[in-house]
């Protein structure tokens, strides 16, 4: 999901990216859904289980174990977010989230965006430097990356020495 671009045409001096993964739920959405998604498993489960088939509880147990931890692994990711700018002769990427933030610093001069196709038809994007690779474009579609790729390659290279 493309949260910012701070500058469109191809000024080289300043142009900054940045993208967050699509949470689209508030949290008391969230706790909603897990109510939800909580209680009526168990409702139907106990009803199961006054009949007689009783075996139904554990697997009701992994169900909502497993509804858990997904919603705590999208909670822990929520506030995760991936920026790309570039300055004179400075291009970072920018990582962060609960974890930390981690920074890449490379000259766009000597970058080269690799596009790399996957049998599953999925588009991996890379900035590559120095024989350091970045992988970029976590949170978009095949079709934002195409995009930011395009971005990039204009803005970064050998291209740009006069």
């Amino acid at each position: 999901m493309l949260i910012s671009n701070t500058n469109t045409d191809l000024d080289p001096i300043s142009y900054r990216v940045t993208f967050k993964p699509n949470c689209a739920l508030t949290a008391n959405q969230k706790k909603k859904v897990v109510l939800l998604l909580t209680v009526i498993p168990c409702f139907i489960a106990i009803g199961f289980a006054v009949i007689g088939l009783w075996l139904i509880l554990p697997f009701m147990g992994l169900e909502i174990a497993a509804l858990g931890f997904a919603f705590y692994y999208v909670n822990n990711h929520e506030s995760d977010y991936e920026s790309i700018s570039i300055a004179g002769d400075s291009l970072v990427v920018e990582r962060g989230g609960k974890q930390g933030v981690s920074q890449h610093e490379l000259n766009p001069y000597w970058v080269k965006v690799v596009r790399r196709e996957l049998p599953n038809g999925e588009l991996r994007l890379s900035l590559l430097s120095h024989g350091k690779q970045i992988e970029v474009g976590r949170y978009l579609t095949r079709k934002q990356r195409e995009a930011l790729a395009d971005q990039l390659q204009k803005r970064t290279g050998a291209f740009k020495q006069h």
